[in-house]
């Protein structure tokens, strides 16, 4: 298993999107939205920066993901995507980018091996934890693909199979951190 981030790197400047703030802690749940909101959602580029490069991935908030990346993804099995139509428009409000899903992951799975990984912060000892390395119990990830982990729900795990798949197709400009590398 590996744990899916967002492009990083030297020179890498992303274009991002200015806040949505529609219940956002549902997003990161891994259960169906109880209020599933209006669609398209209405997104707008960040006016500091909508002309970087457009990510693949965005996980800060509601998850984005662009449609090419939800098709490899679903190619390879992964079939807990809720997904949700998105247009994105340019400060101008004159362009727009119908590129993306917002994408709820549905499943949280207590799968950390608290024992064996670096615990930084216990939090509240579900859904905060912070870890300084993690190790992943595969016993527990009962072979899932994708999900949110339990331990620190923002934290989105991928399985092997599904990141050296991507991996043929091109990458789409991910980022798969070795769960031991872990550090959030």
């Amino acid at each position: 298993y590996f744990i899916l981030m967002a492009p990083v790197g030297p020179g890498n400047r992303l274009a991002d999107f200015l806040p949505f703030n529609d219940n956002v802690d549902s997003w990161v749940s891994g259960e169906v939205l109880s209020s599933p909101p209006e669609q398209p959602i209405q997104l707008v580029w960040d006016p500091d920066n909508e002309n970087g490069i457009q990510a693949s991935y965005y996980p800060a908030g509601i998850v984005l993901m662009k449609k090419d990346l939800v098709a490899a993804l679903q190619e390879c099995g992964v079939d807990n995507l809720d997904l949700y139509d998105v247009v994105i428009r340019s400060n101008s409000g004159k362009e727009e980018n119908h590129d993306y899903h917002a994408v709820n992951i549905l499943g949280a799975i207590a799968a950390a091996d608290m024992e064996m990984s670096m615990v930084m912060d216990e939090g509240s000892g579900m859904y905060d934890v912070l870890f300084g390395s993690l190790v992943i119990d595969e016993e527990k990830a009962n072979g899932n693909l994708l999900f949110r982990l339990a331990e620190s729900i923002s934290t989105v795990v991928i399985h092997e199979s599904v990141v050296e798949a991507l991996n043929q197709k091109g990458n789409f400009g991910l980022t798969f951190l070795p769960p031991e590398e872990f550090c959030g």
